[in-house]
């Protein structure tokens, strides 16, 4: 095997890329965003910190559209070019034949909601030894932080902010981060000739620590497994790509429409209290039953 097969080689060139490129648009995002607002970089960052301000808000989604663009969207792009790989194909984009099993898809998200609301309360649990507390404090600290700006950043005022938060945390994600964790690291972790699952759930295992949310982690590298095996088994990007969306969707589309009633809370206790328990045996059953006839009817369908 040459080097430039080499899965250590195409991950160092894809580490590259990604550096490369994330710092370029940091910069271009910072100095975009001083123009606009008049301020120093020190400032700016001061604000993206601030979300009280409904202006900061406005600035920080702009921030997070160009970093997000310039760390998954592009890199894996540039990835395929540098290795003079065709980009549909290599990110199976010409493959639509799986497509049809969108219904099930959805049907599976519904199934997961308890599953993951009981593993995000478990994960929650996490308790490090004495010795640890201060990395725990300053996990706990940066969880804190991290939900406090999503809330702030999924509050909506108008049907304009809907649209800008489903492009923003909707598509932008669901398309950047399948291109990056499942086209680019899954591939390459997979090879030609390794076990799968060693690929799906490293790749899964990467996309959950990136998001540097440790007390979300176990939920968020389910998630990231299950995105991977949609991959492999319908040869087609397409899927996790829509699954992506199904799931950061409904979080912003929850937070429009039903946070005001309180659904958003009952929703999240589902399969984490007594009284829905059976809520969560019932899922974990049907959701394998279902992730079965998926993978049978994505084999039916390719052969």
């Amino acid at each position: 095997m040459s080097s430039l097969d080499s899965k250590f080689f195409k991950l160092l060139v894809y580490l590259a890329v990604t550096l490369l490129f994330g710092f370029i648009f940091s910069v271009l995002s910072f100095a975009l965003l001083s123009a606009i607002s008049g301020n120093s970089f020190g400032e700016v960052s001061t604000m993206l910190n601030n979300l009280d301000i409904e202006q900061n808000i406005t600035l920080t989604k702009v921030f997070l559209f160009l970093n997000s663009f310039g760390l998954f969207v592009l890199p894996p792009i540039i990835y395929c070019y540098i290795l003079k790989q065709p980009i549909l194909s290599f990110f199976k984009l010409n493959e639509l034949k799986t497509i049809q099993l969108l219904p099930v898809l959805f049907l599976l998200f519904v199934l997961l909601l308890p599953i993951l609301n009981f593993t995000v309360e478990w994960n929650k649990l996490l308790e490090l030894p004495k010795w640890m507390q201060g990395l725990e404090h300053w996990m706990r600290t940066a969880e804190d932080s991290a939900a406090i700006k999503t809330q702030a950043l999924l509050k909506l005022n108008s049907y304009n902010d809907l649209i800008i938060n489903v492009l923003l945390i909707g598509v932008l994600p669901a398309v950047g981060e399948e291109l990056a964790f499942r086209g680019v690291l899954q591939q390459t972790l997979i090879g030609k000739n390794s076990n799968p699952h060693w690929g799906i759930w490293g790749a899964a295992f990467i996309f959950s620590f990136i998001h540097f949310q440790f007390f979300g982690f176990l939920p968020r590298l389910l998630l990231g497994a299950f995105f991977g095996y949609l991959f492999y088994w319908s040869k087609s990007l397409w899927l996790p790509i829509l699954g992506h969306f199904i799931n950061n969707t409904s979080a912003v589309l929850i937070a429009f429409y039903l946070k005001e009633n309180g659904i958003e809370e009952k929703l999240e206790r589902v399969g984490t209290t007594q009284e829905t328990n059976y809520f969560l045996i019932v899922s974990l059953v049907l959701f394998s039953g279902l992730l079965y006839y998926f993978k049978k009817q994505c084999d039916r369908i390719l052969s």
